[in-house]
């Protein structure tokens, strides 16, 4: 009976063994190929990015390179002992350790006892540390004293998705690389050789709808191509059979969705929001879509480029924030299908509002209420004489300013707010119904302070709602906002509301 071989996973077999392998890091791997052949090997390198881009790839082969007993330019020949045992993962002196899980003073102890021991076959000793920013403080403080005064026959090697979380006493003794996100079409050209030489029968469309929905990780997308291929068999892998295994949802649907919200389809949104569920597909993921798709819409309304729907660049930033907030409160929501649907209610029926006059309030019929840009409601004095209105472009010197520092979510909660100018005051307002508007404004109190002290001088500003009945401070009660939610799902489905 024969034995069967050993199966490996498609990104353990085609992980780089060759610094010339290694895909879209070639800053990082230049200079680690000219540290070798020139013989000045640092005792520590940090190697950051995002998960799937090569970092312990990149560790394990500096650690072949230093150690190959005939490297050939910088390169490990992977031929000799020593490389083949390295790359096996059973050399003595190439040691890897789970920052995640060996986080403690007693396994960094451990490791400061054991490198003053010489190698005991290799060149160097090699200590290859992922996930480091995990180590506590005790462990880093311990790591420190060996890092200030490092044997020469020993090398660190720190791979972390979370720089700033390491110390800057150890980040200040390594040399430090950040690793980058891998272009789709990198990633698309890796998977077409994988499939070549695996005999794998993928569409090219499949293929590139991968490379995207990898964001960025290689080795995301060898795992969906190599699950897709198991799945599949021997017959043709289909776009559309990565929306079905993955639990995505195709792109016409996330495209269809935003165009119901951007038109305010809140029938045809519910009735998406429905197909998916009932697909079982995954609502999280699909958020995470729609907010992807909406920012790239942003970057081809900046470039000038044709949009798929007639809309303006601030009412796809304002939308991009309300998904932005809508993911979060996602992540603590016992029913995630009624909080999309009621959200996507919410945005088709006012929370997209641009540009559409709101209608005065009864006790100040001259005001013109406007979103997004300054409103004149000019006041009555006690002596009947009316003030001198403000100059009307300084709102606009605002906004430009905001926009000038690049915040984003500050600018797109201005240009859905009603301003009124007052003498001494800057009041900036919502309708009742955007609390969330009015609580993310305020944690930008202190910079939107300055920005208007600048553009008005000395003046209060008002966060508040719109509201003349109701005081700004005023929250409304849950049957309220239940009520709210009930009357939207009426006029969304032409019902009743049974008491």
């Amino acid at each position: 009976m024969t034995e069967a071989r050993e199966y490996q996973s498609l990104y353990r077999k085609w992980r780089p063994q060759r610094f010339a392998d290694v895909v879209h890091q070639e800053y990082t791997v230049r200079t680690l190929q000219n540290a070798i052949l020139s013989h000045q090997i640092a005792h520590a390198y940090l190697l950051a990015g995002p998960r799937g881009v090569g970092k312990t790839s990149i560790a394990r082969i500096f650690a072949k390179a230093i150690n190959c007993t005939h490297p050939q330019q910088g390169e490990p020949c992977n031929q000799c002992d020593m490389c083949k045992k390295i790359t096996r993962g059973n050399a003595l002196d190439v040691i890897e350790i789970d920052g995640a899980s060996n986080r403690g003073i007693d396994q960094i102890r451990q490791l400061r006892e054991e490198v003053n021991f010489v190698p005991a076959e290799a060149r160097y000793k090699v200590y290859i540390i992922d996930e480091v920013h995990m180590l506590t403080n005790e462990a880093f403080n311990a790591l420190l004293k060996t890092l200030e005064e490092p044997p020469k026959h020993v090398v660190f090697l720190f791979a972390t998705t979370e720089p700033h979380k390491v110390p800057l006493t150890i980040l200040s003794r390594c040399q430090a690389f950040e690793l980058k996100l891998l272009p789709p079409e990198r990633i698309e050209k890796r998977l077409k050789e994988i499939c070549e030489a695996e005999q794998i029968n993928a569409s090219p469309k499949v293929l590139m709808a991968i490379s995207y929905r990898a964001r960025g990780a290689l080795r995301d997308a060898i795992v969906m191509l190599e699950q897709l291929a198991s799945y599949k068999g021997a017959t043709r892998i289909e776009e559309q059979d990565l929306y079905e295994i993955m639990g995505l949802a195709s792109e016409e649907t996330v495209t269809g969705f935003l165009k119901a919200l951007l038109m305010r389809q809140g029938r045809t949104a519910l009735e998406i929001i429905a197909d998916l569920a009932d697909r079982g597909k995954d609502l999280e993921l699909f958020v995470d879509e729609l907010i992807e798709q909406t920012r790239d819409w942003i970057i081809h309304a900046l470039d000038g480029q044709p949009m798929p729907v007639e809309t303006r660049l601030e009412t796809l930033i304002g939308l991009s924030t309300q998904l932005l907030a809508l993911k979060r409160e996602l992540g603590r929501a016992w029913e995630k299908r009624i909080l999309l649907e009621m959200k996507a209610l919410e945005l088709t029926h006012s929370a997209l509002e641009q540009g559409a006059p709101a209608p005065a309030t009864p006790h100040e019929p001259e005001a013109k209420a406007s979103k997004g840009r300054a409103v004149k409601r000019t006041p009555v004095g006690r002596e009947g004489v009316l003030k001198d209105p403000v100059p009307p472009d300084r709102w606009a010197q605002v906004l430009e300013e905001v926009k000038r520092d690049r915040r984003s979510t500050v600018h797109a909660l201005l240009l859905d707010a009603q301003l009124v100018e007052l003498p001494d005051t800057v009041r900036i307002e919502y309708d009742p119904q955007h609390s969330f508007h009015k609580e993310s404004l305020e944690k930008h109190r202190k910079y939107l302070e300055e920005v208007i002290a600048r553009a008005y001088g000395p003046r209060r500003v008002e966060i508040a709602f719109a509201s003349a009945t109701e005081s700004p401070a005023r929250r409304k009660s849950k049957s309220a906002e239940v009520r709210e939610k009930a009357e939207l799902l009426k006029k969304a489905f032409d019902g009743e509301i049974l008491e």
